[in-house]
């Protein structure tokens, strides 16, 4: 296993190393201790472009010299078994290092994606955390009653819950946080992921692989016959594998699963655009949990501020009642990004007779969004709102994540 160390450390050590295995070194080794959760590798006409992606955001970095820019890619093939005489296809790899932190070593997992560009190869490098632990569903940031509905809806022994959001929107860490706490002894719990992230104790988890056929559709079918109590199916992609997860919620038991839509009110249009009978979407669909990430202020820099003129502005446009803001220069603590961690804001759709009956009768998203709303719901927009009052959230952050909506 490869294990990486600070440049100072490898000095106190003695290590000698090529210039490209210690650029390659630091430039891994600062990002797990920046906490990114990607590196981009980017090529253009004069240099590589270096970027980190931090709670969400990229933030660039020193670039590299184009000299070095394809032995660096070149190194980084070589650590995860990828063809490096390969440029003008997509490469897909992966490996395990030790990081060598002052808290001892810890095993960190990177997946590695190369895309071909008209200036070279751009790569990606995804840092996957071993030491991550599974959060629980108190740690997700919904609200106290939004939290034991999902305890509630959960609990059930059969249906169908869907989270619902955009790319790189926490979905799957909340339905790991649902998984947690339905993990005992006494129940069946399968997933099909794509990618497997991170390994739960006491969980059965396979790898969904297209290549060989083993498709969410393919091993939905395999899983109902695996005596599951809870099916978690990490996507649902095509109407293929929408009726076959309705069909095991219908037949005794718990799905849950997740969707790409922008709301929790657009997944019942989407299920039945995707050729799903609303009757079937009617007797199977719970709820539809719908969700962003924020970025959290830093608790030592932040500070609450009256507003400036574009956040008045914003305010007034969308009647909200909002008086002032909180603010975070960036400081030590939060390497000066102002932002440290992040958290969600969640919408929870319960489907309840009302909506069952606009369901069947084929309402259109309106008059269901009339109905959600008359029912009292809050939505992605109260609950954000809500955080940027309590200074967890800055209201541009805010404004640049559910300003739309």
């Amino acid at each position: 296993m490869y294990i990486l160390q600070s440049s100072e450390q490898k000095l106190r050590d003695g290590v000698r190393q090529d210039p490209i295995i210690f650029l390659v070194d630091q430039m891994l080794y600062r990002a797990i201790v920046m906490r990114s959760s990607d590196v981009h590798l980017e090529p253009t006409l004069k240099n590589m472009r270096l970027r980190y992606r931090i709670d969400g955001v990229l933030y660039e970095q020193e670039s590299i010299e184009q000299g070095q820019a394809a032995l660096v890619l070149s190194r980084l093939k070589v650590l995860s078994s990828l063809d490096i005489a390969q440029r003008r296809m997509p490469q897909d790899g992966k490996l395990m290092i030790n990081f060598d932190s002052s808290s001892g070593l810890r095993a960190i997992d990177l997946r590695i994606s190369t895309f071909p560009t008209i200036f070279g190869e751009k790569m990606v490098v995804r840092i996957l955390d071993r030491r991550w632990q599974c959060l629980s569903l108190d740690a997700l940031g919904c609200s106290d009653a939004v939290r034991a509905s999902i305890a509630r809806l959960i609990s059930r022994q059969h249906g169908f819950f869907l989270v619902t959001g955009p790319t790189g929107s926490g979905k799957t860490t909340t339905l790991y946080a649902m998984l947690s706490a339905l993990n005992r002894p006494d129940r069946n719990i399968v997933t099909m992921e794509d990618p497997v992230e991170y390994h739960i104790e006491g969980i059965t988890q396979s790898q969904i692989s297209d290549k060989i056929g083993f498709t969410f559709e393919c091993g939905l079918r395999s899983l109902v016959r695996q005596d599951p109590d809870v099916a978690m199916v990490g996507e649902i992609r095509d109407r293929q594998t929408a009726q076959i997860a309705i069909e095991a919620a219908l037949t005794g038991h718990l799905v849950l699963s997740t969707l790409h839509t922008n709301d929790s009110i657009g997944a019942i249009a989407r299920l039945i655009d995707m050729g799903i009978e609303p009757f079937m979407v009617n007797a199977a669909l719970t709820a539809v949990l719908a969700q962003r990430l924020v970025r959290l202020l830093c608790e030592s820099c932040k500070y609450q501020d009256v507003l400036r003129e574009a956040e008045h502005i914003f305010v007034q446009k969308h009647q909200l009642s909002l008086e002032s803001a909180w603010r975070a220069p960036g400081c030590k603590e939060c390497a000066g990004l102002g932002h440290r961690g992040r958290i969600g804001i969640f919408e929870l759709l319960v489907v309840d007779d009302g909506l069952r009956r606009l369901i069947v009768q084929g309402a259109d998203t309106c008059s269901i969004r009339e109905h959600v709303i008359e029912s009292g719901i809050s939505l992605l927009r109260d609950d954000g709102l809500a955080k940027v009052r309590q200074g967890v959230v800055s209201l541009e952050e805010f404004m640049g994540v559910i300003g739309f909506y």
